[in-house]
């Protein structure tokens, strides 16, 4: 799925999971341009891991994205220079997920990740949920919602205070 954020387009493609071709990559195009938007439009591309399933989430000049090479990407938005690169553990197909400034992200062998986001590296938290996630979490009314084959989780800070 294109993203559109100040005039252009990011949009990531190539590769196809189920036929092994192994060329992916993320664009950037000048959405004001027309004509042969390949020569005429084409910001910047970069390239990915193997394939790619997911939509690119775009914060604070600053494009996360994820891979099917086991890889997240954060790359500068105007420039596409990567700041950091992340192994992770299994294909991504879900997208990554920016709310609270934090980076969101499941994986196919079920596990999930939150980093900063920020162009510094930062990995916040991990946990195995033991299920594949195929989807992107979803944040709603202060709720992050994962969902995974088996089960959905809804996860809300706690105003209870203990003593």
């Amino acid at each position: 799925m294109p993203v559109f954020s100040r005039n252009r387009i990011y949009v990531a493609g190539g590769g196809d999971v189920f036929w092994g071709k192994n060329e992916a990559w993320l664009k950037c195009i000048d959405a004001t341009r027309s004509g042969d938007i390949e020569s005429n439009g084409l910001i910047w591309s970069y390239p990915l891991q193997k394939h790619v399933m997911s939509t690119p989430a775009i914060v604070n000049g600053l494009v996360f994205i994820a891979d099917c090479g086991r890889a997240v990407h954060c790359l500068d938005a105007d420039t596409g220079q990567p700041h950091w690169t992340e192994e992770i553990n299994g294909e991504a197909w879900a997208s990554p997920l920016v709310a609270d400034g934090k980076v969101y992200l499941g994986t196919r062998s079920g596990s999930f990740y939150v980093f900063a986001a920020s162009k510094e590296k930062k990995l916040l938290s991990t946990v195995e949920l033991g299920d594949p996630i195929s989807a992107t979490a979803t944040a709603a009314n202060g709720v992050l919602y994962v969902a995974t084959m088996r089960r959905l989780y809804a996860l809300a800070r706690s105003n209870h205070v203990t003593e």
